[in-house]
């Protein structure tokens, strides 16, 4: 009789544990595709809002190869984890493992890079890569910018081949010859002449071999600027620059990112535009859809996040958007910005189903 009361005892106390919301917390394995400024802007946040939540958090950074990807998200499947987020190495990857997620029954979140639309695929956060590429476009026009240096990110990106579509797109948007410039490689017409194009991989050290290279093929006088896709890489081409004794100011330079540094060049005229888009805010827009997720509630499944341009005569940081967590946070908590994933600023990202 004492054996049955202590079984009922412990059964009624394991029920009302459950009852009293001291449920397992959820887990969540979170995957960057390398050691990136960008990647672990954004991974910051997130891993700040899931701890307000319980949210245990398993992190993996890649080199950048599409066998890590895989290998990894196959490692969070066996762990059972709750849900899975990915800044990808290639769509190619992230189809072999969201099939794989898929069979398992666990959902995956993308952010950055435009993932395949794919049984598996439970929301996406990232940019309109083609319109900030349009953003500079317009820029490198207005200050009559036709002889440049494309610096791109890591080829097969979604991030890199969508800035190079939209910078060329500008153009086209104005009227302006471009002719084979949207080809990889291309030359390009008459208005925009693609006198230089590499890639930079995302990181300061190969963007500014890139440039060095771009300076000694053309000479001082054979280009007009560059477009260089984001901070870290912008960061590099302005070191080539002073050490080969030029002013970058005496040029066009286009940026993506809008890092706090960028804010001190664009003042400094140092660099003549950038677009705040931010992982930090993208990341805090993943946190929400699985939140939402979680919840069984309804939400934006493969969203926009939003992006402010801006140059020496039109920038006001007190509307831009932080990269440094703690920063990110104050401003957030102070209602400095927009951040809630139902506002109507946040569109959902056409080409994929809701």
């Amino acid at each position: 009789m004492k054996k049955v009361f202590v079984l009922l005892l412990a059964s009624l106390m394991v029920v009302a544990f459950a009852a009293s919301g001291f449920a397992a917390a959820k887990v969540i394995g979170y995957y960057m595709d390398a050691a990136d400024d960008y990647y672990k802007a954004g991974f910051e946040v997130f891993s700040e809002l899931a701890k307000r939540e319980g949210w245990v958090l398993r992190d993996v950074v890649g080199q950048g190869t599409a066998p890590e990807q895989i290998a990894t998200i196959e490692n969070f499947i066996t762990q059972g984890v709750d849900a899975i987020v990915c800044v990808q190495n290639s769509p190619h990857a992230s189809s072999e493992t969201l099939a794989k997620a898929h069979e398992a029954g666990i959902p995956m979140f993308f952010l950055t890079h435009n993932p395949p639309d794919e049984p598996g695929l439970a929301g996406f956060a990232g940019y309109d890569w083609v319109e900030i590429g349009v953003f500079a476009a317009e820029s490198a026009i207005k200050h009559g910018a036709k002889r440049i240096i494309m610096i791109e990110g890591k080829l097969g990106q979604g991030a890199a081949g969508g800035q190079t579509e939209g910078f060329v797109k500008g153009y086209m948007n104005a009227g302006l010859d471009v002719g084979d410039a949207m080809t990889i490689g291309g030359r390009g017409g008459s208005d925009l002449q693609m006198v230089f194009w590499g890639s930079g991989d995302w990181f300061a050290d190969p963007a500014k071999r890139v440039m060095q290279d771009a300076i000694t093929a053309l000479g001082p006088d054979g280009f007009d600027g560059a477009y260089v896709q984001n901070d870290e890489m912008m960061d590099g081409a302005i070191q080539a620059f002073e050490e080969a004794g030029l002013d970058p100011s005496d040029y066009w330079l286009g940026s993506s990112n809008g890092k706090e540094k960028s804010w001190v060049w664009v003042r400094e005229g140092k660099i003549t535009m950038d677009v705040n888009q931010t992982p930090t805010l993208e990341a805090d827009l993943a946190h929400q859809q699985i939140k939402a997720y979680f919840a069984g509630e309804p939400y934006k499944r493969c969203i926009f996040s939003g992006t402010i341009v801006f140059d020496k005569d039109t920038i006001d940081e007190s509307k831009l958007i932080p990269y440094d967590a703690a920063a990110y946070f104050v401003k957030r908590d102070a209602g400095a910005f927009v951040y809630d994933l139902n506002d109507p600023m946040f569109k959902e990202q056409p080409g994929y189903q809701k």
